[in-house]
């Protein structure tokens, strides 16, 4: 009767599947931090790819409840075609399962009042073995406590090969049967060992009391109400050709897919189109390269892919929404998925293990917490995955850092642990004080824009960036005007010398085959002198030599305005202004011998300094008639 009622009060909270809505996408500064000290995240990434230690990775940073950062690098498959990483990407979590599944649904029972962390593990699990001393005199019992905070003494792990060999056979039963029947390392709270089969054990106890699977549990608790949609495990087994295979669908897989592809084609299976967005991870020793069945060998082969250890598949957006959650106290998106409490709970470390370092389902200083880097808060709380995952949520900073990366493709040789703490110490340097002093420079726009930007492809050493203002944002599709398919319009309304300056550090790394710098008349019209300017825009040139050699740089004048529209008062009387930054724009790429593309005189009025009416919108931005000009002048030097 208990079952039915916990479901009928699941349904009855309108826990149903929620409309996904990812985080707010906002630039680092926009949440208090330097998207500049970012690019050092990005360089250790990259390094580790370029050194073979990753196929490729994506990193999040969610500060305030918004996606501040999301990146991809690399590849997520080179063996045996090579796909490029994608921030969708679908990443095997490995043992960060745990606490984003394991560690929760026993929470949401306790909140329940179902089951309490005190209880005996052998209240739930009858056969179940607690530690006693060698000469038999001392006794203790191992209760679910233990188990969260692996201080059980239960051993790490066991091999399925040694269980088929014991008991002639590999399931889930002869699992739980061997862990209760097993090996105790130590007493109970007195000393700490990480151990899958801890919580191997907390999933056959959720299971239990619930009459449901933790995957079923799991989604209905926790990421179905969280629109954590592409969040699920995907059932697997050994199939007769030795390959292991998904015997269900995952929650992201469309109707259509489940009507093309039958779980009974066992060969379909095994190139589904719902695995088309999932990292693979190791080449078995019969070529087959898992993707999409679970990397840990007791999750695959004894648990069948849904294993209180591992086997969960997600995405950096929907860790994100957990984060978030966790971060706001335990609710997000007008639902309530944990109690403060409860949150509270699971980032502290017990008392009754206090010098340990583990809480109920994370870590927090224990040595396997080197992911947290060095400069995050003493509150920080984490977990990594075997196959390369991390989350790191620093409460008091109010930043979660979430790197995934598929390290055990195509060989486990890997070790993710130094990598994981310079990405965190990178992340934590960017955070800025959030002070009058440290306010927002720009605008809304060139913050939205700059957000726009990194959720692009990288500029690459064949691209050409068309840099400036709102003349060149609102030009649009320049590929299109110019008939070149690899330009990229980088243009911001409102735009200033200087902010395009801030901002190099999104296409010089890159280094770009030409850029077409326009920028200077918003400085007029902030009543900046023609030698302000001059200098600012020599800065952007100095910038752009120094850091990116190879990149063909083209300095274009500013184009002339005209006062009788009577739009821009910030402009009255700066007419003249403007040829005089032109000539100093001449004298500028004479010396630093760039080409200098004198677009002035095309857009006057005949025997005048004023922009022709025919072309502007307002006398300073352009219809389409000016456009085509602009077009025509460059298209010789793309």
């Amino acid at each position: 009767m208990k079952k039915y009622f916990y479901s009928f009060l699941f349904l009855t909270l309108g826990f149903a599947t929620t409309q996904a809505q990812p985080l707010q996408r906002v630039a680092p500064e926009q949440v208090g931090m330097d998207s500049r000290q970012l690019l050092y995240a990005d360089q250790a990434i990259q390094e580790a790819i370029n050194n073979k230690e990753i196929p490729g990775a994506v990193l999040a940073v969610v500060r305030h409840g918004k996606m501040a950062y999301l990146k991809a690098y690399g590849n997520r498959r080179v063996d045996p075609t090579t796909e490029a990483m994608t921030t969708s990407t679908i990443f095997d979590m490995a043992s960060c399962s745990k606490p984003m599944s394991t560690a929760m649904c026993v929470m949401k029972l306790v909140e329940q009042g179902r089951i309490r962390l005190m209880d005996p593990v052998s209240l739930y699990i009858p056969n179940f073995k607690n530690w006693q001393s060698e000469d038999g005199k001392k006794q203790e019992t191992i209760r679910l406590h233990h188990l969260m905070t692996h201080s059980s003494g239960l051993p790490p792990y066991v091999s399925p090969i040694d269980l088929q060999k014991k008991y002639g056979k590999t399931d889930p039963q002869v699992l739980i049967d061997y862990i209760a029947n097993g090996p105790r390392d130590f007493e109970p709270a007195t000393d700490f060992q990480y151990s899958c089969l801890n919580f191997i054990t907390l999933q056959h106890i959720v299971e239990s009391i619930t009459g449901e699977s933790l995957r079923q549990f799991a989604r209905q608790q926790i990421f179905a109400p969280l629109g954590m949609n592409h969040t699920d495990y995907i059932p697997c087994k050994l199939a007769a050709d030795g390959n292991y295979v998904n015997t269900d669908y995952p929650c992201w897989a469309t109707a259509e897919e489940k009507a093309r592809e039958k779980l009974s084609d066992e060969k379909a299976m095994l190139q589904a189109d719902f695995l088309k967005d999932v990292a693979p991870t190791e080449k078995q020793a019969n070529g087959q390269v898992l993707w999409g069945q679970v990397h840990d060998p007791l999750a695959r082969m004894a648990n069948n892919g849904i294993s209180g250890n591992a086997g969960l598949f997600t995405t950096a957006d929907d860790i994100a929404l957990l984060c978030a959650m966790l971060q706001n106290g335990g609710e997000w998106n007008g639902h309530r998925i944990l109690s403060p409490l409860t949150v509270k709970a699971m980032r502290s470390v017990p008392r009754q293990e206090a010098a340990l370092g583990r809480t109920l389902g994370w870590d927090s200083f224990t040595a396997y917490a080197t992911n947290n880097g060095d400069l995050l808060s003493p509150n920080t709380y984490s977990h990594s995955g075997y196959t390369g995952t991390s989350i790191v949520i620093d409460p008091d900073n109010d930043i979660s850092v979430i790197f995934l990366a598929n390290a055990v493709h195509p060989v486990d040789k890997s070790n993710m642990v130094r990598l994981r703490s310079l990405v965190s110490n990178a992340v934590a340097a960017s955070i800025m004080p959030e002070d009058s002093a440290h306010a927002l420079k720009y605008t809304t726009h060139y913050y939205d824009r700059v957000t726009q930007f990194m959720g692009e492809p990288n500029i690459t050493p064949k691209d050409i960036v068309m840099l400036g203002n709102s003349l060149t944002e609102n030009g649009g599709d320049w590929a299109a005007r110019l008939g070149k398919a690899n330009i990229r319009n980088r243009g911001i309304i409102g735009d200033d010398a200087q902010g395009v300056y801030d901002r190099l550090y999104q296409i010089l790394p890159y280094h770009p085959a030409k850029i077409f710098l326009m920028i200077g008349i918003n400085d007029v019209s902030h009543d900046l002198s023609t030698d302000s300017i001059t200098i600012l825009l020599r800065h952007i040139v100095e910038k752009v030599r120094t850091e990116s050699p190879q990149t063909k740089l083209y300095l274009q004048s500013l184009l002339p305005i005209n006062e009788s529209f009577g739009r821009y008062n910030h402009l009255k009387g700066k007419t003249a202004q403007i040829p005089e930054i032109n000539a100093r724009l001449r004298q500028l790429a004479k010396a630093e011998k760039i080409p200098f593309i004198n677009l002035f005189q095309k857009f006057c009025e005949k025997n005048s300094q004023t922009l022709r009416e025919s072309v502007s919108t307002d006398g300073l931005h352009l219809q389409e008639a000016g456009y085509q000009i602009w077009a025509k002048a460059l298209k010789r030097n793309i």
